[in-house]
């Protein structure tokens, strides 16, 4: 079992990074949602979420075509199946998210899906370190 800071962090975490705001006036580019996340990871993994890619202008186009909103809930946090047992420093979690991509106009569409993380214990607490197989 996840210690509980380990796995309100891999929530928080998930919640930052997945969500997105292309409504005028909030979120500048898909990389946004990296800069929110990056407060939960380490300074290695930080500095990489928050870099602009060339692979998220056609993702981010498409949600400000549609002024949408994409909000996320996390149903559970565990530990993978035949991941080693977290420790007093390090833990690998699978989160579960749930994505509703709310436009402008038209309906939600809801989907869902899963994700691993790397955590570490650190002097700021648990932060995530790694995204194994992403």
């Amino acid at each position: 079992m996840l210690p509980r800071d380990a796995q309100e962090t891999a929530q928080a975490f998930a919640v930052a990074y997945l969500q997105h705001d292309a409504r005028d006036g909030h979120d500048t580019s898909y990389s946004s949602a990296g800069e929110r996340a990056a407060r939960y990871a380490t300074a290695d993994l930080g500095a990489v979420l928050s870099q602009k890619r060339p692979g998220q202008e056609a993702p981010w186009s498409a949600l400000r075509r549609e002024q949408a909103l994409v909000t996320t809930k996390v149903p559970s946090v565990s530990v993978p199946d035949g991941a080693p047992a977290p420790d007093a420093s390090s833990a690998l979690a699978r989160v579960s998210y749930v994505l509703t991509t709310t436009p402008r106009s038209g309906e939600a569409q809801r989907a869902g899906g899963q994700f691993a993380v790397r955590l570490a214990r650190t002097a700021n607490g648990w932060q995530v370190s790694d995204l194994p197989w992403a």
